[in-house]
């Protein structure tokens, strides 16, 4: 474990980095088009009432990254949505955590049996946050703008989107050029995003977030705090505090300190300096632990325009080089490898099949069979969280069969626009909540989809849009289950971990899940226990 212990003394102490991007949502667990139904979130603790004592209504929680921007509409960093969706944004649907789809801004539906038209009964006496009635018209305005998105997580869910029209202020009619068995989930996330019409004409689009959810974007101060206030006109439950006071703090220790003195009531995410502390605090009873359940990928992959990965065997090398059960201990052990790329990982289709077990020797003979004893990499890394951690295990693993390894150290916002959008790597590594559907060349996501021109592979593309395009749920999960094993065969990306992350709050706060929709940080139904 030589390797983890340099890595763990060097890089940059730096709070959580967000994974970055995302297209198509959580995909597959099977459900009920019938909106009537109420599903329980079994993730979520049992809450109980606050005690008679004088209990604070401000909840104060530490965030590790913020997003440049709040402009939801371009920005696909997942920091802008860990503290506003759910709630601040609201979407047509709610995807709940055991996959199930319930009411929420269409109070029910109905879908045609060809799959193709879905009938929306929009919820009355909904209110955005500047005080004006939703209606039909925002939803369909909303619908429109989502698909053209520059963020593919809004936008690419509406690929296959015939039109979307309003036959009164209260029905919603989208109708499909295809069928999709995750069209509906998708709405659930931020493809179902419902803004004012006209609201990308705003002047606070940068500035703010506006939805209809339980809570107000009342104040934010760049690098310091956002401030949530109780929406009192909220069309749904009213959630316990009045105020979520978010503190931006990327230095793990710090933050862990301030809960130890009083100081915070919730650590969002632990996961850089601050894994190592972790089991202290499970071990003291005015704390406490609990894990997010894997949302997030671990991965590393390979630049489609350089010419030595264009062969197989290169790949199939660098695959063989990665040693995964090394690699769990940059997370303190608090993830399971992983070397299927699903999303989550409890998907019904995930297995444990692993093409390109960990074999050194396998790798420096495949390099050899095709003319790279002496390959170089160019690898860009984000110098925060877990990455300079990842970037120095990778990189030993890598030179241990032969491959030199040219890594550089990036901040957030430069590793974004240079090398996730420009596409100026050789190899990159992120951890990411992507879902396999979004991965094709016409997807928008590294390597394959970007930067342009894709990489249109044939055998993927055809299997791709065969995933997605059945109603029987059985037929779904076997083309699902083809269609992950298809993309690890390929090793233009190496899937590394599932991460579960650590959350420590005080022992009183309850009602936060455990299992994170859209990367959300939910705090509707969060309070004070006994």
């Amino acid at each position: 474990m030589k390797a983890i212990q340099i890595a763990r003394k060097s890089g940059r102490r730096r709070g959580f980095a967000f994974a970055i991007v995302a297209a198509l949502a959580v995909a597959a667990c099977g459900s009920s088009d019938d909106a009537s139904e109420t599903v329980e979130d079994s993730t979520t603790e049992e809450t109980t009432a606050p005690s008679e004592e004088a209990k604070s209504t401000t909840l104060i929680v530490t965030l590790a990254q913020e997003p440049a921007s709040w402009d939801y509409y371009t920005v696909g960093a997942n920091a802008l949505r860990v503290p506003t969706f759910y709630n601040v944004s609201e979407s047509i649907v709610e995807l709940r955590p055991d996959g199930t789809i319930v009411p929420m801004l269409a109070e029910s539906w109905e879908m045609s049996a060809d799959g193709l038209v879905y009938t929306f009964k929009i919820r009355s006496g909904v209110k955005f946050h500047d005080g004006t009635d939703m209606d039909s018209a925002d939803v369909v305005y909303s619908m429109k703008i989502n698909a053209k998105s520059p963020n593919s997580k809004l936008s690419a869910p509406h690929a296959y989107v015939a039109s979307v029209t309003a036959p009164d202020a209260s029905t919603v009619v989208i109708t499909l050029k295809q069928p999709s068995s995750t069209y509906l989930k998708n709405l659930g996330m931020s493809a179902g995003y419902v803004v004012p019409e006209n609201w990308l004409d705003s002047p606070d689009l940068t500035l703010k977030v506006m939805g209809t959810g339980p809570f107000v974007f009342s104040d934010y101060k760049a690098d310091t705090t956002l401030t949530l206030t109780r929406f009192e006109d909220y069309w749904g439950a009213k959630p316990y505090f009045e105020v979520i006071d978010f503190r931006f703090i990327d230095d793990e220790t710090a933050a862990l300190n301030g809960l130890l003195a009083g100081e915070y009531d919730v650590v969002s995410k632990v996961l850089a300096e601050g894994i190592e502390r972790v089991e202290s605090f499970t071990t003291d009873s005015k704390f406490k632990v609990q894990f997010e359940s894997a949302n997030e990928n671990s991965f590393m992959w390979l630049s489609v325009k350089e010419k030595a990965f264009k062969d197989i065997r290169v790949r199939q090398a660098i695959a063989h080089a990665i040693n995964r059960e090394e690699a769990l201990a940059v997370y303190d052990n608090y993830a399971d490898v992983a070397c299927l790329l699903v999303i989550p990982d409890a998907e019904p289709y995930n297995s444990d099949y692993c093409p390109y077990p960990y074999d050194p020797e396998k790798s420096k003979a495949l390099l050899k069979e095709a003319g790279y004893e002496n390959l170089e990499i160019d690898f860009p890394f984000v110098t925060v969280a877990s990455h300079p951690f990842t970037m120095e295990v990778l990189t030993q693993q890598l030179t241990a069969v032969g491959i030199k390894v040219n890594s550089r150290g990036l901040d957030l916002n430069t590793w974004i626009a240079e090398t996730w959008t420009g596409g100026v790597y050789g190899m990159g590594e992120v951890r990411d909540s992507a879902d396999i559907l979004q991965w094709g060349c016409k997807g928008g996501r590294n390597p394959l989809g970007n930067p342009k021109p894709g990489l249109c592979i044939k055998e993927f593309e055809d299997q791709l849009a065969k995933a997605d395009a059945f109603i029987n749920y059985d037929e779904h999960l076997k083309a699902m289950n083809t269609l992950v094993k298809t993309f690890a065969d390929l090793a233009w990306v190496n899937s590394i971990a599932a991460v579960k992350v650590p959350q420590i709050m005080k022992a009183n706060v309850t009602g936060i899940p455990t299992v994170s929709i859209n990367n959300a940080f939910d705090l509707r139904t969060a309070t004070w226990g006994n």
